[in-house]
Parts: structure tokens; C-alpha cells; sequence
């Protein structure tokens, strides 16, 4: 389905799996799906909603298939697929080919270590009217703007993971992020999780052995953190970043200045959840 794309399909597909479905995530056949039905696979099992509809990604790619005035320089994927592109356009976007075209005597053919799906999603995001990244096409895009060394992309990318409002697992953000090395994303992604039995429930998916080591690191030390102060939100400093429990802040009430350190404030229980009163911190 994946070949023909045959979305609907796919959709129905996805619908029927559960969370506890049994997938081979290690033989031949994974690995040949596409990054974009890998995360939705991978959505599923850890308990997403199937999507309702999968528009087909617009694939017009007609004018670089042939050379132009404008797109005179060949590039060609790992896969052998082969586009015509503006070398100067590709190299304001990636750092890769702004290296290559600024050493190399001739432009005329470059390489690029990507896949020919990696490439096509580089070209259909960076090129006007630039694709729409969404949860379904990120991977590809996330994966083509690593190779392709690619910041701009890359922070568009990285926008999407961390947004709240993203219909994806904190740990497909978590092994995306991962696996383009983009290891000082980790700790703001896992900072989503606030309860620790959720983290501990990531540690029993199928892929968490996929994991690198720092990925794992990162998610070991922020369980230690949310089991030294449980129900506790952290708070991060603004002058020296570190972050402290709701316990360990000292704040203040905007309305008279009381510190909630302030010795002469009563330590009675009863009186002091009546008087409550909104505090901010400083």
C-alpha cells in the first residue's frame, strides 16, 4: 500500500491495529516501509487514534526532472534517482552542498547521501510553495534536513515536535529527535511528561531499545527528577536555568509583597488554605 499509495487503504489498516499488536519491528520488511508509515506504525502502537483521512502528498516534481535555465545542476540520491536543481538555492539550505559548491571546480552533478523519498520531501520543503510539515510527512523531512545538514529546516522540524498541540507520542518525538542526533532537543521533549509512571511505560516499548544511550540517559534522569519531587511541576530559572520543585521557590503575592518565606507568616493549615492567596514567582 505504501508502494501505490493507497492511503485509504492505509488508513484502514492503521484502524485495525490495536496497541498491543504484534509487529515484527526488526525483519526486511519494516525497514523497506517508508519513514512516514514507520511513525504512523509506531503512533498507533503506543495508543494514538487512527487517522480519519491521508491526503496524497503533492508530488509535482515535473519541473525538476529536466534541466533548465534555472535548475542546470543534476543531483542525484543514493538510490540513483536524479533531479535538476539550482545548486545556489540548494546550498542557501543546506550547509552540505554550500561546502561543496563553494570548494568544488564544477556544479554540474552533485551526490547526496539521501534516499530518493529523503530527497523528493527536501526538495518539495525547501522549494516554493514549500510543503506543509505535519506528523505524517515529518519523517522523511526530519531525516533529509539531518542528512542534508539543513538549520532552517531542521528548526521547522524541531518546532513541530516540541509544540503542545502535536498529535504525536512524547516517545516518537523522543526517538525522532534521537535518531538525527539532535540530543539537546531531548530533555525539553521529555520535560511534556510529568508523571512518572508514564515514563516508566516508555521503557517497555518495543523500540525503546532503539534508543541510543543518551536518549536513555536523558529519560532515566528526568524519572529521577519527577520521583525526587513528585506532582511537582519544575520550575526552570530564567537567569541560571536550572530548574527547582514548587517546594524549593520562594514566591511572592502580587497584591501585598509577602515572600512565601516570610518567618511571620502562619503555619497553620486550615488558616492558610481559607486565605489563599494567588502568588507569582519571582
Amino acid at each position: 500500500m505504501k508502494t501505490y499509495k493507497l492511503n485509504r487503504l492505509l488508513v484502514l489498516c492503521l484502524r485495525e491495529m490495536r496497541p498491543n499488536s504484534k509487529i515484527d519491528l526488526t525483519g526486511t520488511r519494516y525497514y523497506g516501509l517508508s519513514d512516514r508509515v514507520k511513525v504512523l506504525i509506531l503512533e498507533r502502537l503506543h495508543g494514538s487514534v487512527a487517522p480519519e483521512e491521508m491526503l496524497e502528498q503533492p508530488a509535482d516534481l515535473e519541473h525538476f526532472h529536466r534541466s533548465t535555465d534555472l535548475n542546470f545542476a543534476m543531483i542525484r540520491a543514493k538510490t540513483g534517482r536524479v533531479y535538476y536543481v539550482n545548486p545556489y538555492y540548494i546550498a542557501a539550505w543546506s550547509n552540505v552542498f554550500q561546502e561543496r559548491v563553494s570548494t568544488a571546480s564544477t556544479t554540474e552533478e552533485m551526490f547526496c547521501s539521501c534516499t530518493h523519498e529523503e530527497l523528493k520531501a527536501f526538495l518539495m520543503a525547501v522549494y516554493p510553495p514549500q510543503l506543509r510539515i505535519t506528523e505524517a510527512n515529518i519523517g522523511p523531512v526530519l531525516m533529509a534536513a539531518c542528512k542534508m545538514e539543513s538549520p532552517g529546516l531542521l528548526r521547522k522540524c524541531a518546532l513541530l515536535l516540541l509544540a503542545p498541540h502535536t498529535q504525536l507520542s512524547v516517545f516518537v518525538r523522543l526517538s525522532l529527535l534521537d535518531r538525527c542526533f539532535l540530543h539537546d532537543l531531548l530533555d525539553p521533549c521529555l520535560q511534556m511528561i510529568h508523571r512518572p509512571e508514564h515514563l516508566i511505560e516508555m521503557t517497555f516499548q518495543q523500540t525503546y531499545e532503539c534508543l541510543s544511550i543518551r536518549a536513555r540517559a536523558a529519560m532515566m534522569d528526568r524519572l529521577s527528577a519527577l520521583l525526587k519531587n513528585p506532582g511537582q511541576k519544575p520550575h526552570t530559572c530564567l537567569r541560571c536555568k536550572q530548574s527547582s520543585g514548587c517546594a524549593q521557590v520562594t514566591w511572592m503575592c502580587p497584591h501585598c509583597n509577602t515572600y512565601s518565606s516570610d518567618a511571620s507568616l502562619p503555619r497553620n493549615p486550615a488558616s492558610s488554605s481559607a486565605a489563599a492567596v494567588p502568588l507569582v514567582k519571582r
